[in-house]
């Protein structure tokens, strides 16, 4: 019936048109279905499939089926009204690259692609069915609309193209303005791309899911106001990520779309067999998701939403945030049941007596949201930070609804649960707090990724010694994380006014622009709440902020930032001026805070004696003042009371003993008015660590990779001297034939079944020792256990020493596996005990792209299974040259067509002004490319330019970065004309290479990229 209909409307509009009668309004123009087989077609026949799958009938479908290796056509007049248009194309392939889509209106072409890998196991299977959208597409009447399959070996299969009016992604009034461009440009590329990514019609992004027949139900038939929150190729929503994208995604204008979704998670929980649990994941229909929507209960994520939903109320204003049923009955359900069923009991009259702690539940998936803990938690950190802010976001809502004394009492209750974690939450020998218990009560205060930083996040802690220990053991820890949990490390830092570290990280999510979604949103959330300090009050029309810039960036303005009915603008001018305007709504209290103790604060003028409080353990001195709208007020610190002298800055800093991932650093000491106490010692922006001396040894860093070092001298009144001279070493390499410490690389993944994996040390956290041998250098791991490294065929030979560690006497029963790409390159011999001697392995690795170190329990339990790879060791390649399309690149995309081994972004042979390459990369502006190569390579070079098959319109730029630093820049726009370019830089160290090619500013018509000849220098 779809198709009789479909076909039916085509041959009205036609006759309509063919009688010269009026046609469509134009304000209903479209959607325009056409059936691919109505369509004139050549090369093309036609064929009927009914796709099922796993038995079940999913659609029937009539194609129109080209030739493998052919190229067939098929054209269709466009009849509907003038305008810009969508054109959405719906086919069927599984092959990358089998087949290449083109577009064009009146021969000339207006979008090509080539199809991607889809994983059904023939065309029959629904899998492989897949839309392809045109953007932005002028048409008017009388238009010839033609698509072109050109076979590459798949049989091309094309359903409908279904023409539809252009609507685009939502658009934002919110701008940044600031001297650091990497600032600008990386918040501009976060808020673009998360507008980006709402669920709108014709989003070029959707229409790809796999199983894409399961995303709706008879009752959820049109996409739900919402925005992605996933993976990319999932069309979905997770509530922990929608919770921590929310602050972005207010400040860009989509509370619609956040409300709806933090609602439906909201909704979930009294649905029959949730138990007050919100699901894990929505469709972007707003059905449950099929992957696993039910699959994860992660204690944090109800107290999570709950909290965020709160900060929402506080942004907007907006009384359905509180008052709305659904979400009411959650916030109450949540502090209710759903805490009892966790085994939180209170006793408000003898809080001694009281468990205030939720506990995960037989069933549920893990106390934490670090999704692969080594211990069985049934309590973490994380999740009880997440209760603690629910509690308080709890008590402010039944405030607000006038329930007082309610009110009062959740609030003592957050606050016991503070001092409950303070008091029992502390491990004194290791001098940290417990990241997460077992049910046996035993807590584990090692690395626990988001159990430890999100700890300090969400407010756990005493804000003075023990806190700031803790961030230190975080930023000793923080180099290993997904790029999930590093989108939360800046406004960890932020929080607690350790702004270098937090600008550090935000300028790595600003320049690595990583597709997950949570990393654009919170690229503009950490701007605002973050470094801006904005801290909203909507209800009560209030705002407050505070300064965090750093020296790197001596003034930021945001404008049209949203509090309520209120648009405001906000500037800060380093960390003693602020400008706050009201460029609409009512009159706005504006608390203007800044970090420290000044003895005056002027606004617009004239002084006042400010008033002080703790921000998160930091002093803050503020004023508040009315801004009506229309009006601006600036507020100026004065000079603080107390020692406000800094020492002077340490000078004659001087490096010496550079080795592969150490350097000794030694300089002359600083003066002040009351004493130095120590000093701090960057490495670049990040605080490397802290000395109470004149010399300090930075470990921990990689072979052949450049580093610059600064210290500043500290004393009494925490006032920071000016930064000494810098010092600049490049590590010994680990390439060339030489050796490189495994321990001194990043690996991409390392796991085991119990306890921490851990550099140079054993499991246990000691000295590595087997046989009575002692190690410097090593890891330390139990069964069962993987640890993984990303080598891109840097590396020639590994070697290592092996064993059960002396630390366990008994019992432990092993076996070591070497494996590369996937083929076992070595077994132990025999299973290891602690009885065995001492076993050395010494393999190659020449061309291994993926190193797996796995150690197995032998089949009998992983009981004291404590694991050394001692001494562990790679073996640096001589130099040659390597191809860099024959490696496997982690990532690689551009704004148009498909980015090619070997080939044009067409599919032609590159070649740049006259002259053919056999090898190199084709791509198109913007694109970027990326390759893990763990510091086993020496130079990158390549020759670029403008493709031949291109003639006009192209203007583009090349860049080559390495670890988010850029290491060439071609020094002026390439066009058709342009001399090729030849480059040779040096990745000596780098892990991360991405090649860009960017649009220069004026769009990416023709703009055809070759990377020719590219090759890696060992």
């Amino acid at each position: 019936m779809r198709r009789f209909t479909c076909a039916l409307f085509a041959l009205l509009v036609s006759a309509l048109t063919a009688l010269g009668l009026p046609g469509l309004p134009a304000e209903a123009a479209g959607p325009y279905v056409i059936e691919a087989e109505s369509m004139t077609l050549a090369n093309f026949t036609t064929a009927t499939v009914n796709h099922t799958y796993n038995g079940a009938a999913i659609e029937t479908v009539t194609y129109i089926q080209g030739v493998s290796g052919q190229t067939s056509t098929a054209t269709q007049t466009f009849t509907g009204s003038a305008g810009t248009y969508d054109i959405i194309t719906r086919y069927n392939g599984k092959t990358a690259s089998g087949v290449t889509y083109t577009i064009s209106v009146n021969s000339a072409t207006v979008d090509s692609w080539a199809t991607s890998q889809r994983y059904g196991d023939d065309y029959t299977n629904p899998v492989n069915i897949d839309n392809h959208t045109s953007s932005k597409v002028t048409l008017n009447a009388g238009d010839t609309v033609k698509l072109t399959a050109a076979s590459a070996g798949e049989v091309p299969r094309v359903d409908r193209i279904t023409i539809q009016k252009y609507v685009g992604p939502p658009t934002s009034t919110l701008i940044i303005d600031s001297p650091n461009a990497t600032l600008n440009d990386g918040f501009n590329w976060g808020k673009n791309r998360a507008l980006g990514m709402t669920f709108y019609p014709g989003n070029p992004m959707m229409g790809h899911e796999s199983e894409w027949w399961r995303l709706k139900d008879s009752t959820h038939t049109t996409m739900a106001p919402g925005y992605w929150g996933s993976y990319v190729n999932r069309e979905a929503f997770y509530n922990r990520d929608i919770a921590h994208q929310s602050d972005g995604a207010h400040a860009l204008g989509l509370d619609a779309e956040t409300f709806n979704m933090l609602k439906t998670f909201a909704g979930d929980a009294d649905d029959q067999g949730q138990n007050g649990w919100p699901l894990w994941a929505h469709s972007s229909y707003g059905i449950m998701y099929y992957i696993d929507g039910t699959g994860f209960r992660e204690l944090p994520s109800p107290f999570n939403v709950m909290a965020k939903a709160y900060k929402q109320y506080l942004w907007t204003g907006n009384a359905d945030w509180i008052n709305d049923p659904t979400l009411s009955a959650y916030y109450d359900s949540t502090m209710g049941s759903f805490l009892t069923s966790h085994e939180v009991t209170w006793n408000d009259a003898n809080p001694s007596s009281e468990q205030p702690v939720a506990k995960k539940q037989t069933g549920e998936y893990t106390a934490t949201y670090f999704e692969f803990p080594n211990e069985n938690l049934v309590s973490a950190g994380d999740a009880l930070g997440y209760q603690y802010q629910s509690m308080l976001a709890y008590a402010a809502i039944l405030k607000a609804k006038g329930d007082n004394a309610n009110s009062t009492k959740w609030a003592n209750r957050a606050q016991r649960v503070r001092d409950y974690f303070e008091t029992n939450w502390w491990d004194a020998s290791n001098n940290r707090y417990f990241r997460g218990k077992d049910a046996a009560g035993t807590g584990y205060s090692s690395w626990g990724h988001e159990a430890s930083y999100l700890t300090m996040l969400t407010g756990l802690g005493d804000y003075g010694t023990r806190t700031g220990n803790y961030l230190d053991f975080v930023a000793a820890n923080d180099d290993n994380l997904n790029v999930e949990a590093t989108s939360y490390l800046p406004e960890t830092y932020y929080q607690y006014n350790r702004s270098s570290e937090g600008w550090a990280w935000l300028k790595k999510l600003m320049t690595g622009r990583n597709t997950y979604p949570e990393i654009s949103f919170t690229t503009v959330s950490n701007v605002i709440d973050g470094m801006m300090g904005v801290q909203p009050d909507a209800p009560h029309a209030k705002v407050a902020t505070v300064s965090r810039l750093t020296s790197e960036t001596p003034w930021v303005e945001i404008d049209h930032l949203k509090v309520g009915d209120n648009d405001l603008k906000l500037k800060h001018t380093g960390t003693t001026t602020s400008t706050l305007t009201n460029n609409s709504g009512g009159t706005i209290t504006w608390e203007a805070q800044f970090y420290g103790t000044p003895a005056t604060i002027t606004v617009n003028g004239t002084a006042y004696t400010p008033q002080t409080k703790s921000l998160y353990g930091q002093p803050v001195s503020y004023v508040t003042a009315p801004v009506p709208a229309g009006a601006s007020v600036t507020a100026t610190a004065g000079t603080a009371g107390g020692d406000t002298t800094a020492p002077t800055a340490p000078t004659d800093l001087t490096s010496s003993n550079v080795t592969s991932n150490s350097v000794d650093l030694k300089w002359t000491a600083s003066t002040d008015n009351v004493g130095v106490t120590g000093y701090n010692v960057y490495r670049g922006t990040t605080l490397a660590g802290s000395s109470t001396g004149t010399s300090f040894t930075a470990t921990g860093l990689s072979a052949a990779t450049p580093y610059t070092f600064t210290v500043k001298a500290v004393d009494a009144a925490k006032n920071v001297s000016e930064a000494s001279n810098t010092v600049s070493v490049t590590t010994t390499t680990g390439g060339n034939g030489q050796t490189v410490d495994l321990s001194d690389l990043t690996w991409s993944d390392a796991r085991s079944d119990f306890g921490t994996v851990r550099k140079d040390k054993s499991v246990d956290g000691n000295p590595i020792r087997l046989n009575g041998t002692a190690y410097a250098k090593g890891i330390g791991t139990h069964a069962n256990g993987t640890i993984t490294y990303a080598l891109n065929g840097g590396y020639a030979r590994f070697q290592s020493d092996v064993g059960v560690d002396d630390e366990v006497g008994a019992n432990a029963t092993i076996k070591f596996q070497v494996w590369g790409d996937g083929v076992k390159l070595y077994e132990s011999p025999s299973v290891m005990t602690p009885s065995s001697a001492t076993q050395s392995i010494d393999v190659s690795v020449a061309g291994v792209n993926s190193l797996v170190l796995k150690v197995t329990d032998a089949g009998d339990g992983i009981n004291s299974d404590h694991a050394d790879w001692a001494a562990a060791k790679l073996i640096g390649n001589p130099q040659t040259p390597t191809s860099l399309s024959d490696l496997t690149w982690t990532d690689a995309r551009s704004d148009f067509g498909t980015v090619r081994k070997d080939k044009s972004v067409d599919g032609n042979p590159i070649r740049l002004n006259g002259t053919a390459y056999a090898k190199g990369i084709g791509t198109h502006a913007n694109g970027t490319i990326t390759y893990a190569l763990n510091g086993g390579y020496a130079r990158f070079q390549s020759d670029v330019g403008v493709d031949d098959e291109v003639g006009a319109n192209a203007t583009i730029k090349f860049q080559v970065w390495g670890d988010g630093v850029k290491l060439y820049e071609s020094p002026s726009v390439m066009t058709p004309s342009s001399a090729t370019q030849s480059i040779d830089v040096s990745v000596a160290g780098v892990n991360s290479l991405v090649l860009k090619v960017t649009d220069a500013g004026d769009g990416i018509n023709s703009d055809h990229a070759d990377w020719a000849a590219a090759k890696l220098l060992r």
